[in-house]
Formats: structure tokens, C-alpha cells, sequence
């Protein structure tokens, strides 16, 4: 088994790599789902970690693993980040403070594409493709070759993941326009079966939606994009990002229910799969915790993915997913 499994979370991004027996846990928000969710799946023992970026919403669940008394945590990757006065970054800190002084966590405040470059996780390879060297260097608050201003955001790690050579699944992270840029200009190959779009399907702080969702999806190429969003949080994704990624001709999935596609929420159809998924109770999961198989090129496992289109045509009242009649 190679996979990752996307977990809804609400607003944030959480993800576990499994494969051969290796563990890798990639951000994680506020919350005790990451822990419990390695409970149940019986998981002692994490081989590594990335904090793709310095927001609440990415690392708040680390300090969770980084401090739990069962469940061990061998090495973390992330990037400083000089700008960040928040509570969490300091817990965060601290977390790592602790860490150190006690030995039980490798702890490497460098997640650029030359260090690590790629880690190994059993049949996975994670690839950082961004930030580059010289642009992390910068740092948040800095500003790039064209003079503009770099933030956390930019600074978003990408990670690629492959199974043997095959182009598999691309964490954007909260990547904006400037931190993409930089990939681009250092020739990174993005491409990936599937995306976890940046930033929940937010609107761009500096370019028009539709340029960005045309130049992200132009480098990937995916066949699915998937939006990690909470439906109490910022009306994520916009519906200007989703119809675009749509008629450029991919596959959505949303892990909660956007209240531009239900006004209400909807009780689980039989559609979701057996992991913790935050918006199971209340009746908001659209995909819930999504399974990306890496060692079938990145998808998701067929008879899910039927499940989840049936459950949106069947129970959704205005899905920003559906095609329309003559786009089909």
C-alpha cells in the first residue's frame, strides 16, 4: 500500500503518507483529529513531518504529535518564518525547544528543493519543488528578484509525490502568485494526476482568479483538483476559482460542503469513507477524508469516487462541480 489520505479537517490541510510501513504527516490545524486519527490506524511512530508554512492552520496539530507522550515523531522539516507573532508559532516554538532538549525529534529548519530536496517515505518520494534556496533565503517579509513582497504564503512549500516515477499528487500548500513564480522560474516539474488546490480555493491577493487558476493548472496538468475547505471559513472555495478549474476540464472534490452548492447541510449519504472527517457529524463532508491511491498514478480509488458523484447529483442542491449540460 502507497497512499496519502487527505483528511477534512475544516479549514486547514492535513495529510498522512503511508507506505510500506513509513509514516509521514504533512501540516496539520488546530485539534486533536491528527492524534486520534494515528490511534485508530494503530500508528506509534510518525518517520517524518513538513510544515509546508508558518499559519495556525498548518501547524497548529504538529505541536500536538511533537509533544504526545504515545506516539513518536523521528524528524520534522519546516521553514523560520521572522514575520510570524503568533500564539501558535510560539507554541509551536516551544514545541520544538522541548524537542531538542530532549533528543527524541530531529528537528531541520530547512525545506527548500535543495535541502531536503526529496525524502523517502517506504515507496514514496517527496519532492520539494518549492521554495527554491535563494528565494527562502529572502524570507517572509523580504521581497523577490522583482521587488515583491514576499509573505507566508509565499513561502509555501510544494511538495510532490510519486510512486515509482509516476507523476502522483501535488500539495500546493497556500502558495500565492509570487512563491509559484519562483517554482517556475527554476524550471520545477509540477506535474501531478492530482492537486490539493492552494489556500482552500481562496481568492489571489494579487492577480485576477482566473489567471491564477489557468497558470497553477497549466503546470500541474491534473486530471482532479481537490479543495480542503471548512464551510464555516471564508465561503471557501469561491465559486470563480471552481468554475474555472471546471471549465478548464478537471475533476473537483471538496472535502466540506460549500454553501454555494447546499444551503443546508446533508447527513451522510453512504458516500464517505471510513476515516475521521471533521464535517461528518454536522452533516457538511462533501468528499470528507479523500484516499489518494499513489500507486494507481494518484487517484482516487474508483468505487469512492463513484460513490461521492452520485451522492452530489443526487443530493446536492447547486454543485459549482457539475458540468454543464454543453460542456459535457
Amino acid at each position: 500500500m502507497s497512499d496519502i489520505v487527505l483528511f477534512d479537517v475544516a479549514h486547514g490541510n492535513c495529510s498522512l503518507v503511508r507506505s510500506q510501513g513509513s509514516y509521514s504527516v504533512i501540516d496539520a490545524p488546530l485539534g486533536a483529529m491528527l492524534l486520534n486519527t494515528l490511534e485508530d490506524m494503530g500508528i506509534s511512530c510518525v518517520d517524518v513531518a513538513f510544515i509546508s508554512h508558518a499559519d495556525k492552520d498548518h501547524i497548529a496539530g504538529i505541536i500536538g504529535l511533537l509533544t504526545s507522550t504515545t506516539i513518536q515523531l523521528k524528524k520534522l522539516y519546516l521553514n523560520p518564518d521572522s514575520q510570524k507573532k503568533t500564539g501558535i508559532w510560539r507554541a509551536l516554538l516551544a514545541a520544538v525547544s522541548v524537542a531538542e532538549r530532549e533528543g527524541n525529534c530531529e528537528v531541520v529548519s530547512t525545506l527548500t528543493t535543495t535541502t531536503p530536496g526529496t525524502v523517502t517515505v517506504g515507496d514514496v518520494a517527496v519532492h520539494v519543488e518549492a521554495p527554491s534556496t535563494s528565494f527562502a533565503l529572502a524570507g517572509s517579509g523580504g521581497t523577490d528578484a522583482q521587488g515583491r513582497h514576499i509573505t507566508s504564503n509565499s513561502i509555501s512549500a510544494l511538495l510532490r509525490l510519486k510512486h515509482a516515477d509516476r507523476p502522483g499528487l501535488l500539495l500546493a500548500g497556500d502558495i500565492d502568485e509570487v512563491g509559484l513564480d519562483d517554482a517556475l522560474r527554476h524550471d520545477r516539474d509540477l506535474t501531478a494526476q492530482t492537486l490539493v488546490f492552494p489556500h482552500h480555493g481562496g481568492l489571489p491577493t494579487s492577480s485576477d482568479a482566473g489567471a491564477f487558476v489557468e497558470r497553477i493548472l497549466g503546470a500541474v496538468n491534473p486530471s482532479l483538483v481537490i479543495f480542503s475547505n471548512g464551510r464555516e471559513k471564508h465561503d471557501n472555495p469561491q465559486p470563480e476559482i471552481v468554475s474555472q478549474v471546471v471549465r478548464i476540464g478537471c475533476k473537483v472534490a471538496c472535502t466540506q460542503l460549500a454553501k454555494s452548492c447546499s444551503k443546508s447541510p446533508i447527513l451522510d449519504g453512504g458516500h464517505l469513507e471510513p476515516h475521521r472527517a471533521h464535517g461528518r457529524p454536522t452533516g457538511v463532508s462533501c468528499a470528507g477524508s479523500i484516499t489518494i491511491d499513489l500507486a494507481d498514478h494518484g487517484r482516487r480509488p474508483a468505487a469512492i469516487e463513484r460513490a461521492h458523484q452520485k451522492f452530489i447529483n443526487d443530493a446536492v442542491e447547486t454543485p459549482m462541480c457539475r458540468v454543464a449540460p454543453n460542456d459535457e
